[in-house]
């Protein structure tokens, strides 16, 4: 294998990424306990861009969040779960059968492709052999001039997840898991709507793509500690140019 393509899976999370900095996903979603309280935190009543403001300080505050959820590729679905803390990240995307595990620590990415997705993906069957038994259960590092990936791992940034393409509008009332949500509608030609909590916390609990077809995301877990969310020690660790060498 002279190298590695990621053709069709790397477009598919650029495509994942897209929607979510485009309020372009969102369904039912769970919030933490402080989302779900009685009070009402009053963003009803302020004006569109007043309450994503609000959202956007409320998820900066709680540094740490989870998204997972469903949209939709250019050639299929596309699940992921990722958690979110501060500027690292780790969790996992999968579609076609295929899952790609991505980490994100202090600057660094790695990400570590099951045997499936290198089958779909490689030149070769010989090819994709020659990684998997590289790999075995390790990470690859990704170099930091490889932007194939950075997208998705820009979940980090909320300003940009939550900055909507068009003015936004009010939209309607939702119950989202048991939390108490108004839309956000953004009216440009993408469209779609970010739901925030009206009660606790104003967190952003959901997001969904225009007619709903194109997938829904959720938010919960603010605030959580992801101690699974860690740099893979030295001896697990492949080195990214390597496997473009194999």
């Amino acid at each position: 294998m002279r190298t590695v393509t990621i053709r069709r899976s790397v477009l598919a999370l650029v495509a994942a990424a897209a929607l979510l900095a485009g309020c372009g996903d969102g369904g039912d979603g769970g919030g933490e306990p402080e989302s779900t309280g009685p009070t009402d935190n009053g963003v009803s009543a302020l004006a569109p861009d007043e309450i994503l403001a609000r959202a956007t300080t409320a998820m900066k505050e709680a540094k740490s969040y989870r998204i997972k959820g469903s949209i939709k590729a250019d050639d299929g679905k596309m699940d992921l779960d990722l958690r979110v803390a501060g500027s690292d990240v780790g969790g996992k995307v999968s579609q076609d059968g295929a899952t790609v595990e991505l980490l994100a620590v202090g600057g660094q990415e790695y990400i570590r492709p099951d045997a499936t997705f290198w089958q779909q993906n490689l030149d070769s069957p010989e090819a994709a052999r020659n990684v998997v038994k590289l790999m075995g259960d390790k990470w690859a590092k990704v170099p930091a001039d490889n932007k194939d990936f950075a997208d998705l791992f820009g979940v980090t940034s909320v300003d940009e997840m939550l900055e909507p393409d068009g003015p936004l509008t009010k939209g309607e009332t939702r119950d989202i898991d048991g939390v108490q949500t108004i839309g956000l509608v953004d009216t440009s030609a993408k469209g779609g709507t970010i739901y925030i909590a009206t009660t606790g916390k104003s967190y952003p609990i959901a997001l969904q793509s225009k007619d709903g077809a194109e997938g829904q995301l959720t938010f919960s877990d603010f605030g959580a500690t992801f101690d699974d969310v860690q740099a893979p020690p030295e001896a697990q660790v492949v080195d990214f140019e390597e496997l473009r060498r194999k």
